[in-house]
């Protein structure tokens, strides 16, 4: 299928970025309200990483199929699916008064989001088919992806500083509404001419799978070693085998197996997933250091990332033009390299760090992941055929998503496990200071910082001001070492990409 003249692909391009945008600011732009959130609903750490994670779990668990039916019933027809679904989940999430109702009402919005992001991607594969046109649409594609989720906390904190923060999700469902006309009048259809039955048993097989996983990691910081976390844990490795060997014999899997046979696929996929990792896990604590450590206001957070919103922004609009000068190894080895080196420097970070430096860090993993995004997913495309492309595009956004709903439970464990251990030391070395602190209060400061925030402004005033800085500490200890974590994991990724990834990467398959 043709997407029509120059000018026409380049306006279907303008609405599928639209969609994108919409769904990639959800991703964070929850995370400024998570201080306002724990104040109004009373809401545990837990349940934060799951308001963040719903979204997050049921978006990489929905998106193999919403591409397999999307290849089969029509891209455009699952696009506009996705946006009906997404603007209902929204208006769910406004008009919540629970923390349990709001996270099932972003489970709702993942789903709906599943079926926008797959569809952008290969709907674009479509249209661009001459091979130096189409990857610089997937630079762009790119980076309306990386920067709507870097960007979601500046437009969090604008509408918290005016409004309560049920704004945030009001502001979704004009938005769909516009995004679902647009692609009614300029998108054009497309689908697998061979109409490929559906892999039902693979789709349940790997959502289920994938959510029991996740639950494992949120669950077993605060649960430990339990028969809840041994059970998810069990339960996740039996369905993921079980979709792995289903997808073996299927007669038209829902992931080929043989596709990890390719070397390309295999890193890029990693890639992808690590990125996703490191700026998810690294956006879901960031907020609370600049409001509830630095005291910053939600909107002052949210406009403390644009140095990294448009470092990514530029990187992936150049990323293309570098990768044929110098080679997609060097771009993507060069890319990981500055995540690795913004993760580094921003673990060094301390209670009274200048925001220069708290920028710089910002701005070189913005430009890492603006240059290793677009050639990864170019990566992942290219192992394709392109009648196929709903399905790479879910696989590639699927690792994606996973990737991040890991960096959160994985980083988000360990700067919890972090901040309780130094936490409790604090309280013990401080003697006589915590004394007039009844135990609940106490209990709520070792809870997390969000929960000390709420309990130490009820603190005796000659206590709030130690409980403060104690607290803080704490935090940014914990900070500390989960970027640490994901600077080791990063750099492990740019030696991978330096070892597998090929110098230059060929066209979509054909």
């Amino acid at each position: 299928m043709s997407g029509g003249s120059g000018d026409r692909r380049w306006l279907v391009l303008l609405v599928l970025s639209a969609a994108l945008a919409l769904i990639s600011l959800d991703n964070t732009i929850v995370n400024v309200a998570l201080p306002r959130l724990q104040e109004d609903l009373g809401a545990t750490t837990a349940q934060l990483q799951w308001v963040v994670d719903a979204y997050s779990v049921l978006f990489a668990g929905s998106l193999l199929l919403a591409g397999s039916l999307g290849d089969r019933f029509g891209r455009r027809r699952m696009l506009l699916s996705g946006l009906v679904v997404f603007m209902a989940g929204s208006i769910g999430a406004a008009v919540m008064t629970d923390v349990n109702g709001l996270t099932a009402c972003r489970a709702v919005m993942g789903v709906g989001a599943a079926f926008i992001m797959p569809s952008t991607l290969s709907i674009l594969v479509q249209v661009f088919t001459e091979p130096r046109e189409r990857a610089k649409a997937i630079g762009v594609w790119a980076a309306v992806a990386g920067v709507g989720v870097a960007i979601g906390p500046i437009i969090g904190g604008l509408l918290l500083e005016h409004f309560n923060w049920q704004a945030i999700f009001w502001v979704n469902p004009p938005l769909a509404l516009a995004a679902i006309i647009a692609t009614m009048l300029l998108v054009p259809e497309s689908l697998d001419a061979s109409r490929p039955r559906l892999d039902i048993r693979g789709a349940m097989l790997s959502s289920a799978g994938l959510i029991a996983l996740v639950l494992t990691v949120i669950d077993l910081p605060d649960a430990g070693v339990s028969i809840g976390t041994l059970s998810t844990g069990i339960a996740a490795i039996a369905l993921l085998t079980g979709f792995v060997w289903w997808e073996r014999r299927a007669p038209r899997p829902l992931l080929p197996m043989s596709l990890f046979g390719n070397r390309l696929f295999v890193v890029s996929v990693i890639c992808v997933g690590l990125v996703y990792f490191a700026l998810m896990g690294a956006m879901f604590f960031l907020p609370q250091f600049l409001q509830l450590v630095q005291g910053m206001t939600p909107l002052e957070s949210g406009l403390s990332v644009l140095p990294g919103a448009g470092g990514l922004l530029l990187a992936s609009l150049f990323s293309a033009g570098l990768a044929e000068r110098i080679g997609s190894r060097r771009t993507v080895v060069t890319g990981l390299g500055l995540v690795t080196a913004g993760l580094l420097s921003m673990s060094f970070l301390s209670v009274s760090s200048p925001y220069p430096f708290i920028g710089v860090s910002l701005g070189l993993m913005g430009i890492g992941l603006g240059l290793t995004l677009p050639q990864a997913t170019n990566g992942v495309l290219s192992t394709v055929p392109r009648e196929r492309s709903g399905m790479g595009s879910a696989v590639n956004d699927s690792i994606g998503e996973l990737g991040g709903s890991f960096g959160v439970a994985v980083l988000g464990a360990l700067l919890s496990i972090t901040y309780r251990g130094t936490i409790n030391e604090a309280i013990a070395g401080a003697g006589d200071a915590f004394r007039e602190v009844p135990g609940p209060a106490l209990d709520a400061v070792r809870e997390s910082l969000a929960s000390a925030s709420l309990a130490i402004a009820r603190f005796p005033q000659d206590v709030m001001a130690p409980a403060q800085q104690v607290a803080g500490e704490a935090f940014v200890t914990g900070m500390g070492w989960a970027l640490l974590a994901g600077a080791l994991v990063t750099m492990g990724g740019a030696a991978l990409a330096w070892r597998w990834f090929p110098d230059r990467v060929a066209p979509t398959a054909e």
